[in-house]
């Protein structure tokens, strides 16, 4: 063999020792790329998967709270309006009795005044004239005073239970519109957290397929090699 055909022969297997290997170095460089995009890319899924559940969960929280401080204030709003019912009919109550109580003074100053003039004509004294009649026309005074002071009274405990009553009430008309705007809350809080998941899918998926096509294309440029070799264009160095 002369020494071209030596020459010749050395380099030739040099050469093809090198294409050989560049081509097992491009290989494993694509199997290594493509495990490392799967790794990347299923972190980047949790993480939007993750994002997404943390504001669906911030939606139900913000529903389910203002459903709670609704069903609350619609629970004091209920006792608001027992005791509301409860105090006006105390106040009924004491009308009456005050009436009542009025009467069997009026009645009793009609027995004390018949009692006075049984005994004063016993004694032979004119009930209809003089001292007599004065003395009766005192004890019906009286009575009525008596009588009158009876309702005045039961009338100003009635209109305490009244002015209980009207606060009562406004307590459980705030009670009411508390209780509309916590669940009005909430609603707005699960639309508004809805539309943020929406969102916040839409931008992830974005940003992913944007960061795994830059990785695919990192991927797929060509990779250099020992021996001055590409993985798409094999040249030498």
């Amino acid at each position: 063999m002369c020494i071209f055909t030596a020459i010749g022969t050395a380099i030739a297997t040099s050469v093809g020792l090198s294409v050989a290997a560049a081509g097992a170095s491009a290989a494993g460089a694509a199997t290594i790329s493509a495990t490392t995009a799967a790794v990347i890319g299923g972190v980047a899924v949790a993480g939007v998967a993750a994002s997404v559940a943390g504001t669906a969960l911030g939606a139900v929280s913000s529903y389910q709270q203002g459903r709670a401080q609704a069903a609350a204030a619609s629970y004091q709003a209920q006792v608001a309006r027992q005791n509301q019912r409860i105090a006006l009919e105390n106040a009924a109550m004491e009308r009456q009795e005050g009436l009542e109580e009025a009467r069997k003074q009026r009645i009793a100053t009609l027995q004390q005044i018949g009692k006075q003039q049984t005994e004063l004509a016993a004694n032979g004294v004119d009930v209809n004239y003089g001292t007599s009649l004065d003395i009766i026309e005192d004890t019906a005074m009286l009575g009525e005073l008596d009588a009158l002071t009876i309702e005045y009274n039961s009338e100003k405990r009635a209109r305490n239970y009244d002015m209980q009553a009207y606060n009562y009430a406004n307590e459980s008309n705030l009670a009411m519109y508390e209780a509309r705007n916590a669940r009005t809350a909430g609603n707005i809080g699960l639309i508004s957290g809805g539309l943020k998941t929406v969102g916040t899918i839409g931008s992830s998926l974005y940003s992913l397929g944007g960061g795994m096509g830059s990785l695919g294309s990192t991927a797929s440029s060509g990779i250099k090699v020992s021996g001055g070799i590409a993985g798409d264009n094999i040249t030498f160095a």
